[in-house]
């Protein structure tokens, strides 16, 4: 079965998520916001001449690995805020991407087929390959933005769009560390949780 406008066959996606540096006061589009694209050169599928990307997960857990995977052990300094934002902590955001938004699935075989894309270019580590796939995705202007398997843990979705005009902030909360979403990306990745 085709993949109804690069979404995949399931069906939409419930709830997406990022963890972000949350300032209380701020807008949602400004520096502390849930809307904020931080500056780009750094992800996977960044290319700041052309576009920004914001990253989300369908999955808390998974928007908290992706977060925080790089550290062995996860411990209160990890939900500080960011320096360049005093008085931020780390916050979650969900969000509700419209049904119809179009998104181009890279866990659809027939799309990647189409796409001249392999599963192991999807999640090469090598960015300059990825962000390669990600400008042509771009330059076909069919999609609001991608989503494949986490890095983490396949059972997540990650996503990048370069259009976040089809989502919409429902909730947002500051991480804590007895958070069960950071549990469960704790067990899932194996790190350690320091109460």
């Amino acid at each position: 079965m085709e993949s109804r406008k690069g979404l995949a066959p399931s069906g939409p996606v419930p709830a997406l998520y990022r963890v972000f540096p949350y300032l209380e006061i701020a807008k949602a589009t400004e520096p502390g916001g849930a809307l904020c694209v931080p500056r780009q050169g750094g992800g996977r599928l960044d290319n700041p001449g052309a576009y920004s990307v914001l990253y989300l997960s369908d999955a808390a857990a998974g928007a908290i690995a992706e977060a925080f995977g790089r550290f062995p052990a996860w411990t209160a300094a990890i939900l500080e805020g960011s320096p360049a934002l005093p008085g931020s902590v780390r916050a979650i955001a969900r969000f509700h991407l419209a049904d119809d938004a179009a998104v181009c699935n890279l866990d659809d075989p027939a799309l990647l087929k189409a796409l001249g894309l392999r599963p192991s270019g999807v999640v090469s580590r090598d960015y300059s390959r990825s962000r390669a796939w990600a400008q042509r995705i771009y330059n076909r202007r069919q999609w609001i933005g991608v989503r494949w398997w986490s890095y983490y843990d396949p059972q997540w979705t990650s996503f990048g769009l370069w259009n976040t005009g089809r989502l919409k902030l429902e909730d947002v909360w500051p991480l804590r560390l007895d958070d069960p979403a950071l549990h469960d990306a704790g067990r899932a990745i194996r790190r350690r949780v320091a109460a």
